[in-house]
Order: C-alpha cells, then sequence, then structure tokens
C-alpha cells in the first residue's frame, strides 16, 4: 500500500499545469484629459474584445504628466500595450526593450504629421528669423507636433527661441491658438490638422492667421512649416507575447478603414509600423528625453558606471551565496517533505488540482480525489464500488458508444501497458462532456501482480478551444501577410498587363482599317485573331495567378507541378525583374514529380523569397543576378532561390525566421516567419543556407507523395 501512495504522488507531481487565460491592459496618452480618452479609445478596446474572445482587453487612460506612473505600470507588467504619440514610444524602446506592432493612419489618410508655426495676420512677423525676442507658445516640452518638430525647424533657421525668446507651454493645443489671436503670445506651434479641425467647427478664422515657412507636400492635406515624421505607434511592451501581439496586430489590420471604432477617435486605419528613426534622431539633435546627455561623456559619469559595474558583482556574489545557503536549507526541508508526504499522502492528494481516481481488476472505482468531484461533480458515493467507464466514459465527443473493451483504463491492468491519452470525453455528472488528457498506469503489489490500475486527468477543454482559436488567427496573418506582398507589386501587375493590352489594342486597331481599306485576307485576320487570343491569355493567365493569390478561403490540397507554380510566381514579378535590370537565371528539373500541397500557400513562399531577393538586390548597380532552381532529392525536392545582394549580417540571420523580424524599413516582419510556418505545416523545410556579400542562398523542401 505504502508503493502505492508513492506512485499515486510521482505521477501528480509529473503533470503541468493548465494555462489560463489573462487579462490583457492597453495604456493609452491622453494629452486631453481622462474622459475623453475613454470615450474616444473605448471603442477600439470594444472591437478587440469582439474579436478576440481568448483574452480580456481593458483600458487605461494615462495623462501626460504622469509619464513615471506608467513606466512604474510597465515595470510591473501590469500594462501590455501602449497607444502613444512617437516620442514617448521611443522613451519606452530605450529604457524598457518595447517594440512598435502599428502605426495609426489618422483621419486625412496620412501616417506622418507635423508642425504648424504661425503668428496673427496682422503681426510684424513674417519669416522665422523675425521670431528672435518675440513670445512663443507650444503644447509641452515633451509634445512631438505641439513642440519639438516646430522647435527643430526654428533651430535650422539659427533660430534657438529658448535662449532668445519667451517660450511658454500651454497645455491643450487649442489654448495656443486662443493665445496667438488674443495676443497674449506672438508665435505658435501646433499638430498639423489643428487649425483645420477648429476653422470647420467655426472657433476660429484662418484668415486671421499667418503661417509661417509654409510648405507644400505632395497628398498632405494640412498646412505644414515643417518636415513630417511618424504618427502615433501601437507598443507592445517587452514582457507581452509575441503571440498576444500577433492576434493584437492582424485584428487591428483586419478593421476597416474609416470604421465606426476608428471615426471615434478621430483615425482612419491602422497599417504595419513604419520606420521611427527619424524620431531618434531628432531626439539626438535636440537632446530630449533619453537622449539629453547624447554625446556627453563626463569624468564622473564613467567613475559612476564603473562603479556600479563593481557593485552589481558584489551583489551576483552575495545572491549566488544566498542561494547556496537556500539550497543547503531547502534540502534539509526536503527530507521532512518526503517524511510528511508519506505520512500524509491522502491528505496532498486532495489538494493538487489534477483529478486521480483507481479502479480494481473489475474496473470499479476504489478511491477518488477532490479534483476530481470539483472538476467532474461525481461524489465518492456516486462512483466508489461502481464500474468508472459506466459513469466517465461510456460515450465519445460525437455521442457514439465507447465500448468498455477499447477503454484504455481497463487495456492498461489487462496488458500492465501504462498509457497516456492526450485527448479523450470525460462525461460530468451533469451531463456536460469535457475533453481531458490522461494517464493510466497499472498498480502492482509486492509480489508484482496487478491489481489494478490509476487514472490521473487534467481538464483540456479551453486548451482545445485556444487552438483551434489560434490556427484561425494563423489563417488571417497569413491572409494579410500575402496581400501586403500582393499590395508591394500592384504596380508591376499593371506594367505587366499593360503589355498585352497594349498589343491587343494596337492590333485590333490595325484589324479595323484592313476591314476599312477592303485589302484583308483570310491569313492576315489569322493572324490578328491569333495575336488577340495570345496577348488575351497573357493577360488572364496573370490576373488568375494574382487572384489566386489574394485568395483567403482557397486552402486544397492538390497534386501540382513545382515548376509550373514557380512560372507563375515569375509572371507575376516579371516587371520587377526587368526594372531592376536584374538577369533571371531558371534551372528547373523537368523530372520533378508531383507534390500534394496547397498550392495558393506555395506560391505565397515563393513570391516572398523572390521579392526579398529582388528587394535585396535593388541598390546594387551591376552583377544583378536572381537564379532559381529546382531538384528532385531521395524523398523530397528541393527549390533554391538565389540572389547576389549584399548579403544578410549574422547577428540578424539568427533571428530571421522570428515573428517581427525584418530588413525592410516598412516591413511587418512577418513574412519569413509564416513561410516557415507555412512549409513545415507542409512537412517541410525552409532555411537559410548561406548569406555572403554576392550570394545569399534559400531553400525550402516538400516532401514527395509515395505511391501507396
Amino acid at each position: 500500500m505504502k508503493k502505492f501512495k508513492l506512485l499515486l504522488l510521482v505521477l501528480l507531481f509529473s503533470l503541468s499545469l493548465t494555462s489560463t487565460a489573462k487579462n490583457i491592459s492597453i495604456a493609452v496618452l491622453a494629452f486631453s484629459g481622462e474622459e475623453y480618452a475613454r470615450t474616444s479609445w473605448q471603442p477600439t478596446i470594444d472591437y478587440l474584445n469582439a474579436h478576440i474572445l481568448k483574452h480580456r482587453f481593458k483600458l487605461v487612460p494615462v495623462e501626460p504628466n504622469k509619464i513615471e506612473y506608467l513606466e512604474q505600470l510597465v515595470q510591473q507588467q501590469k500594462v501590455d500595450f501602449i497607444i502613444t504619440q512617437p516620442v514617448t514610444f521611443v522613451e519606452f524602446q530605450v529604457k524598457h526593450g518595447a517594440t512598435s506592432i502599428l502605426t495609426l493612419v489618422d483621419e486625412s489618410k496620412s501616417s506622418k504629421f507635423g508642425s504648424v508655426i504661425f503668428a496673427r495676420s496682422d503681426s510684424d512677423i513674417i519669416n522665422l528669423p523675425q521670431i528672435r525676442g518675440r513670445s512663443i507658445a507650444g503644447a509641452n516640452p515633451k509634445g512631438l507636433g505641439g513642440w519639438l518638430i516646430g522647435y527643430n525647424e526654428l533651430k535650422q533657421h539659427n533660430v534657438d527661441v529658448v535662449d532668445q525668446s519667451q517660450v511658454s507651454f500651454l497645455g491643450v493645443q487649442d489654448n495656443i491658438v486662443n493665445g496667438v489671436l488674443n495676443g497674449s503670445v506672438d508665435v505658435g506651434i501646433v499638430r498639423t490638422g489643428v487649425l483645420e479641425r477648429l476653422s470647420n467647427s467655426g472657433r476660429i478664422d484662418l484668415t486671421k492667421l499667418r503661417i509661417l515657412n509654409q510648405k507644400k507636400v505632395k497628398d498632405f492635406p494640412y498646412l505644414l512649416s515643417t518636415a513630417l515624421y511618424p504618427e502615433w505607434a501601437f507598443v507592445k511592451a517587452s514582457h507581452t507575447s509575441n503571440l498576444i501581439a500577433k492576434q493584437v496586430a492582424s485584428t487591428l489590420l483586419l478593421m476597416s478603414p474609416g470604421s465606426k471604432e476608428a471615426v471615434a477617435r478621430g483615425y482612419w486605419e491602422w497599417v504595419t509600423p513604419i520606420d521611427y528613426q527619424p524620431i531618434h534622431e531628432l531626439m539626438k539633435k535636440l537632446r530630449v528625453g533619453v537622449y539629453k546627455d547624447f554625446g556627453k561623456i563626463s569624468f564622473l559619469q564613467y567613475v559612476k558606471e564603473n562603479l556600479i559595474l563593481s557593485a552589481m558583482f558584489f551583489i551576483v556574489l552575495i545572491v549566488l551565496i544566498m542561494t547556496g545557503l537556500r539550497v543547503l536549507k531547502l534540502n534539509n526541508k526536503l527530507k521532512v517533505v518526503n517524511y510528511f508526504i508519506e505520512q500524509q499522502n491522502n491528505m496532498i492528494l486532495d489538494s493538487v488540482s489534477e483529478g486521480i481516481y483507481g479502479v480494481d481488476l473489475s474496473g470499479r472505482c476504489t478511491f477518488i480525489n477532490q479534483a476530481l468531484t470539483d472538476i467532474m461533480g461525481w461524489e465518492k458515493k456516486d462512483m466508489l464500488g461502481k464500474l468508472q467507464h459506466e459513469i466517465l466514459h461510456h460515450t465519445h465527443a460525437d455521442g457514439t458508444p465507447h465500448l468498455s473493451h477499447e477503454c484504455p483504463v481497463y487495456e492498461t491492468f489487462m496488458d500492465g501497458t501504462a498509457r497516456f491519452i492526450n485527448k479523450d470525453t470525460f462525461w460530468k455528472k451533469n451531463g456536460d462532456s469535457i475533453f481531458v488528457e490522461y494517464s493510466t498506469t497499472p498498480i502492482k503489489d509486492k509480489l508484482g501482480s496487478i491489481f489494478g490500475s490509476v487514472v490521473v486527468f487534467k481538464d483540456i477543454t479551453q486548451q482545445i478551444e485556444h487552438q483551434q482559436l489560434q490556427k484561425q488567427y494563423e489563417q488571417d496573418l497569413e491572409h494579410v501577410s500575402r496581400l501586403n506582398t500582393m499590395g508591394e507589386i500592384v504596380t508591376g501587375i499593371a506594367h505587366e498587363l499593360n503589355q498585352p493590352l497594349t498589343v491587343i489594342s494596337t492590333t485590333a486597331f490595325a484589324g479595323s482599317k484592313l476591314i476599312e481599306s477592303n485589302q484583308y485576307s483570310a491569313s492576315k485576320f489569322l493572324d490578328i485573331f491569333s495575336t488577340l487570343s495570345k496577348q488575351a491569355e497573357h493577360a488572364a493567365s496573370v490576373i488568375k495567378h494574382m487572384r489566386k493569390m489574394s485568395n483567403k478561403d482557397q486552402s486544397d490540397y492538390s497534386l501540382i507541378d513545382i515548376n509550373v507554380r514557380i512560372k507563375g510566381v515569375i509572371t507575376l514579378l516579371q516587371s520587377f525583374i526587368k526594372d531592376n535590370n536584374i538577369r533571371l537565371m531558371l534551372d528547373l528539373d523537368q523530372s520533378l514529380p508531383l507534390v500534394f500541397v496547397q498550392a495558393v500557400q506555395i506560391d505565397q513562399v515563393a513570391l516572398n523569397l523572390c521579392k526579398n531577393a529582388i528587394d535585396a538586390m535593388s541598390i546594387m548597380n551591376s552583377n544583378k543576378v536572381l537564379s532559381i532552381s529546382t531538384k528532385c532529392l531521395n524523398e523530397a525536392i528541393e527549390v533554391s532561390v538565389i540572389d547576389t545582394g549584399s548579403g544578410i549580417d549574422p547577428s540578424i540571420a539568427e533571428h530571421l525566421f522570428d515573428p517581427f523580424s525584418t530588413l525592410k524599413k516598412n516591413g511587418m516582419g512577418m513574412g519569413l516567419s509564416i513561410s516557415r510556418s507555412i512549409i513545415e505545416r507542409h512537412y517541410g523545410n525552409l532555411y537559410l543556407e548561406q548569406s555572403t556579400p554576392g550570394m545569399t542562398i534559400f531553400k525550402f523542401t516538400l516532401p514527395i507523395q509515395k505511391k501507396s
């Protein structure tokens, strides 16, 4: 009996705990007050809650003067995401390892903004140098559109207003405009779009203001005095999992442009993150925030840094000593615990979260623990002495009977072989079923004779539901990535289609002129119709392939010729190859067997690899060669994509297939990650074989279906 109880304890502690869902907090920088932030951003949070059912998202408005409080929340892992202006994002990126997963597009459909520098129209200030010595107002010292961008423009014109003018910060940007109009300040700096908003609402007359250093940027709708910088960022804290980040990013990317959720806050949509390096450079130049001491190294700072290193060494040493002492103490405690377990095992069994029960050789229950009662609703009086199969295990999930001779619990004490079942169905007392994973182990007496078996199980219903939801999110993200790649080549597709359409138009016009002149013959018209047919087929093949690539629901497996799919991808990329003066080399093994795959997904992988190769060579002036080859291995086919670009840095190559890892400034960083996931689901392998200056080789393999 003692060995039996010890066996139960070993099985108990070998099982992992079931993960639970968590609440996700999204902080937002509330420049216009917490109440406005709650009203305007809550629809976006509601949208996430409606589309991501696994987690619950909560809005946490934080006013700009409480940034230190927000930092504490991030460090304590009480905030998972932040919606904020770019300066604050850079601060959190440098100090806490935060990353941007999305960039906001405002209601003007622009992902960038700048500053407007202005005075009254009746003022004698007509250019930036005349601001010297005058009073000037901004929003706050770390405000981007409401101060820093405009301040940088003034410094570029040799106007250092901090030393030469009276500067005041008025908080809400509406106050800056009113201050200029009523004459309390001479010059104001506000974010682009503020003046138009106040004018459209009838609060100001734009003719009473003079825009200083006015600039025109194509397709930018607002008055502007400066360069443009990236819009607000949707920021992932360093502790937030990549899985949740992918779910949030893909969900917001799929939000309809101009939706009611977006309009509530005054933006248009979210896009994949753009490059925020200009914000870093601006802050370095102005020595603001985390870059306030940029370029400055003092003796005291040097001494301080070395003292910190020494202190850290001794701290680590002390921690190691304390850890060693604690290990010794724990070893002594372990001896006491082992004795306690041996004496009090029944109490321990009732304290664990997994369900445990035993059966004799007839299949009747001999004991159950408290967790089984909590999970299943069956009491001891309901099960003890009764057939467990008739109570817990009588029916499959689809409603068909589960025969007793097929029950793993019975098979275990019949053949003495332990079993682990990763998915099965148990039935609660109330008639509901749950998915479980369980182990069943034979119980032996001192002579080695089997007298029953013990079952340890846990409820995995939520885990199964999570897997199904995760699979759907992965499919959605693959579709977004495919559309993103297709969006990059739209111009090329238009160029590729223009050629056959031009030929069709010209040929048709020539045919009409032949008819008018009565100088036609059957042979000439056969030539004309043949030309029209070939060009129409070419245009149709390009359109057909592009429509297949953008089709989210096309997921059927079929036998395909990989050479044909590669030629189709080359068709879509032909204009990019020509425009970049790239020489294309194809070495396609014509004896390749067919492979059983999802054709569109394999197209996506090939397109992504080829497009990356073209991009890698776009900055080169010569020796640009794209090589694609196929060959047959023992049990698989191999596809190689080779370019003559500058190669990939080894430090980057290590994380090349990680989510959100990218070499492109405006890339989402999901192409290679999704491509590898697609190939692995087809039981193949995608890898970087070599990358040196002048030679980068990506390869993927697909298994050959064996004939039965």
